[in-house]
């Protein structure tokens, strides 16, 4: 943008476009006095940051409505001076009478300046309407002996044959209004950009806003506003109404701060109408509209992510420490699993590290940004298994939260929900996760209202399902649902070549521990041939227990035996006929399983209990050990 100079005659502009060659902004310098401006102001209108010019050209140019700023060209004390030693030649006498006729915008600066010159000066005001020729003629009866004033007094005067003087603007008067210029150009720009950034903020805000008067005249809207408006009576030719509709006109009319969920065409939307009060009187009114579904989206994303904090999986594969075989296609299997959103039943004994599996398989999806959130089903009461899994709304039941509180599947939302020992989930509440799996939706307790999610379901149980379903305290449907995707973790005995790895990354990764314990060859053999009945559970607590006492650098096979989990050498060495805490197996029930079974521990899942508490029920009801094949 540029500034745009309008001089009444050529040794101005002249002067001008000189003075004005050290800017670094563009000028534009134009000839032209009085109505002859205004065609080059409108020219350069949509080009131009402000305008400078004189007298009576600045005062008809406003008239004409030219809406650029326009900076006046003052009338220094020296421009004064040196009209006035002009004037003085001019009648060759010390003695002689000036009259000044210039415009009002000129005479007022004069005014300041004439009386420290002392001479007989009589000052003859003109406005736009003004005879010129009238004037010169009243200053002629006055005596005045030499007239000074502007371009076109100047002009005026010659044509009458009156001695005129010009008032020129010289370098002090332009550099003046060039610095003026310079800061309105700045001024402007500025406001320029800051109206822009405020149109781009608000065409991208996800609210529509829009600006009324007081009538309900729309003035201003942004584009979320138009569609919301757009198809509504009293249509414009955009097709998008210039006037409120009867319902929020309703709402801005009582010139206060209201908020209301109204009707627009077939949306529910909440409408907030601010009025906007100058010198105690309403003048216009703010607006903004917001869907109803999208609030409510809102706030239901605030919350899972005030409780997302937390809910993160702390495990990918790479963290898994796997050498074996075995191990290594179980891995490759669950990473085919991670790249669907299908259901998964993790199957494998207590210990082998099911939920490390689960979170890398999480970790590994597309949901990883979401929350990961691990529930186990056998550590929460019965009374408080419901409100956790689907949370509650206020005064739900007794002692709940004011405000309520999201269950595990809000909070996991495009997520994943992690059911360990899913075989322990109470029957009523399996028919509520069954309803979630295929509907994918839920209530809170105490509320009526169906909350959508999308989570993806790993389950995980140490028991066998399917003979849990048989005597019908595993619901059929759910465990077909659960069981899309299948992933069995062998125990530890099964994949001896993890053996030693993990059992080094364990003793490295001990607080516990001062040194580097490197294990013997024949401390190897060992912890090889243990059957590992806890799993990687068993052996990382063995390293803690290793990690405490070792004072060496080397662990050897006596203290690594002598270390071992005592459970797994009782359990052996069960009298026969010694109690047994809540027997509820008969013999015959027991050595059908042991017949449907390839081992005893797999014997125990299917019993859903442990493989030394099946030991003792054997020993207890007499079954010699002979007989089992596998131990």
């Amino acid at each position: 943008m540029a500034i745009l100079c309008i001089l009444p005659n050529s040794e101005m502009a002249k002067a001008f476009r000189k003075i004005s060659e050290s800017s670094e902004r563009k000028i534009i310098v134009e000839q032209g006095l009085l109505s002859e401006a205004v065609p080059i102001a409108k020219k350069y209108e949509d080009e131009t940051d402000v305008i400078i010019s004189r007298g009576g050209t600045v005062l008809v140019m406003r008239q004409a409505g030219i809406k650029t700023p326009i900076v006046e060209l003052q009338v220094t004390a020296k421009d004064l001076a040196l009209a006035l030693e002009k004037a003085k030649a001019l009648t060759n006498r010390d003695n002689f009478r000036i009259g000044v006729i210039t415009f009002a915008n000129m005479t007022q600066q004069l005014k300041d300046f004439l009386p420290f010159f002392k001479l007989n000066i009589s000052l003859y005001e003109l406005s736009i309407d003004t005879n010129l020729q009238e004037a010169i003629h009243i200053a002629q009866n006055d005596g005045m002996d030499v007239l000074m004033g502007g371009v076109i007094t100047e002009q005026v005067a010659e044509k009458c044959d009156v001695p005129a003087i010009l008032i020129e603007s010289g370098e002090t008067s332009i550099r003046y209004a060039l610095a003026e210029a310079e800061k309105i150009a700045a001024a402007r720009r500025l406001k320029d950009r800051r109206a822009e950034e405020l149109r781009i903020i608000t065409e991208n805000i996800s609210e529509g806003i829009l600006a009324t008067d007081t009538s309900g005249n729309i003035f201003r809207m942004n584009k979320v506003a138009r569609q919301f408006l757009r198809g509504l009576p009293s249509l414009d030719e955009t097709g998008v109404s210039p006037r409120l509709p009867l319902e929020l006109s309703e709402i801005i009319g009582s010139g206060k701060e209201t908020r209301r969920v109204i009707s627009l065409g077939q949306r529910r939307v909440m409408v907030d109408s601010i009025p906007v009060k100058v010198e105690g009187s309403v003048a216009s009114s703010v607006v903004t509209l917001q869907e109803v579904s999208s609030i409510q989206e809102m706030e239901e994303e605030i919350r899972r992510e005030t409780h997302f904090k937390g809910y993160k999986a702390k495990s990918r594969f790479e963290d898994i420490v796997a050498e074996d075989n075995l191990t290594l296609r179980v891995i490759e299997l669950a990473k085919r699993f991670a790249r669907t959103n299908a259901s998964i039943l993790i199957r494998g004994e207590s210990g082998v590290g099911k939920e490390i599996f689960a979170q890398s398989i999480h970790s590994e999806s597309d949901r990883s940004a979401r929350a990961f959130v691990a529930m186990n089903c056998a550590a929460i009461p019965d009374s408080l298994f419901e409100s956790e899994m689907f949370g509650y709304v206020d005064g739900a039941f007794t002692d709940a939260r004011k405000k309520g509180k999201p269950g595990l599947f809000e909070i996991a939302h495009r997520g994943t929900v992690f059911l360990d020992e899913i075989s322990e989930m109470p029957l009523p509440l399996q028919a509520r996760l069954l309803r979630v799996l295929q509907e994918h939706e839920m209530m809170r307790l105490g509320d009526d209202k169906i909350i959508p999610v999308d989570v993806r379901i790993i389950a995980a149980s140490n028991r066998d399902i399917p003979f849990l379903v048989r005597k019908g305290v595993f619901r059929n449907d759910l465990y077909w649902r659960l069981n899309v995707l299948n992933l069995t973790i062998p125990p530890l005995r099964e994949r001896k070549t993890d053996i030693i790895p993990l059992a080094t990354h364990f003793l490295a990764d001990s607080d516990l521990c001062g040194q580097n314990i490197a294990l013997s060859e024949t401390c190897r053999s060992v912890l090889r041939d243990h059957p590992w009945p806890g799993n990687v559970r068993e052996l990382k607590n063995f390293c803690e227990r290793v990690a405490a006492i070792c004072d060496s650098g080397e662990l050897d096979a006596r203290l690594a035996a002598s270390l071992l989990d005592p459970d797994e050498g009782c359990e052996r060495q069960v009298e026969p006929g010694a109690p047994v805490r809540n027997p509820t197996f008969s013999r015959e029930e027991l050595l059908r399983t042991l017949e449907m079974s390839a081992s005893v521990g797999e014997a125990a899942i299917r019993l859903g209990i442990h493989r030394t508490t099946l030991w003792r029920h054997l020993s207890a009801l007499g079954i010699n050990r002979k007989n089992i094949l596998r131990p």
